[in-house]
């Protein structure tokens, strides 16, 4: 193939020498006529695909099986991020069942009076066992409804203690502590020496911390000063 194309290659160039204004003889002619087609064929096949390429790159191609996955990376950190994501067993989960026992109640009740009809104190109104929630003025309620109330009440500074207390206590510590958050309001709570204390596991501390939170207007108070003694008492009541 090359030696022909060799050939044809001289053919071109002595037509481009002499041409048709010397009078190329017709045999030449005739014979660059047939380069030029044989020329231009093998030129066009240039153009085409090559087989023994094509399936050389074939046998390079990888074969990845349609059903075969690749290992998926995102496992293990999928089961470390749930095992960071699980709440670790803390001090919070002891105190998880806890109530207010029927004497913590008592002291709410004694402590706060029960009144049917909403009273203003200190700017709030007020109605029931000390609920202020839903009271407004000129509303009116029955002692069954002030009971549910409380209970309600309740349950709102039971949850404020446990959410705040880091460590275990027992009936007795809690509900003393729901009779001051329910008396304090839970923000007020958060900031009492009683939380503080026991947080770092003084427990005697906590106690005597009670006696702090006796002041209204600035002014010790002997009514909150009979509460705070009635609930030291029932924290250091063993259970």
């Amino acid at each position: 193939m090359r030696m022909r194309l060799i050939f044809w290659i001289i053919i071109f160039a002595l037509g481009a020498l002499v041409g048709d204004r010397y009078g190329m003889p017709g045999i030449v002619r005739n014979a660059a006529d047939g380069g030029f087609s044989y020329v231009e064929s093998w030129f066009g096949r240039l153009g085409e695909p090559i087989p023994e390429a094509e399936e050389s790159a074939a046998e390079n191609e990888t074969d990845v099986s349609p059903n075969q996955e690749e290992p998926d990376q995102s496992d293990g950190d999928a089961t470390s991020s749930e095992n960071e994501a699980q709440a670790p067993s803390g001090s919070l989960a002891d105190n998880a069942n806890l109530r207010i026992n029927a004497e913590g109640l008592q002291i709410i009740k004694e402590s706060e009076g029960l009144r049917l009809e909403a009273y203003n104190l200190g700017g709030q109104w007020l109605i029931g066992y000390g609920h202020s929630r839903t009271a407004r003025a000129g509303m009116t309620i029955t002692e069954s409804e002030a009971e549910q109330l409380l209970r309600e009440d309740v349950r709102d500074s039971e949850d404020a203690v446990k959410r705040m207390v880091e460590v275990p206590v027992n009936e007795n510590q809690f509900s003393a502590m729901v009779s001051l958050a329910y008396n304090l309001g839970s923000g007020g709570f958060s900031r009492t020496t009683v939380l503080e204390r026991i947080n770092q596991g003084d427990y005697q501390g906590a106690a005597d911390g009670f006696l702090n939170h006796n002041r209204a207007g600035g002014q010790v108070n002997e009514h909150l000063t009979h509460r705070r003694e009635k609930e030291r008492e029932l924290f250091l009541k063993p259970a």
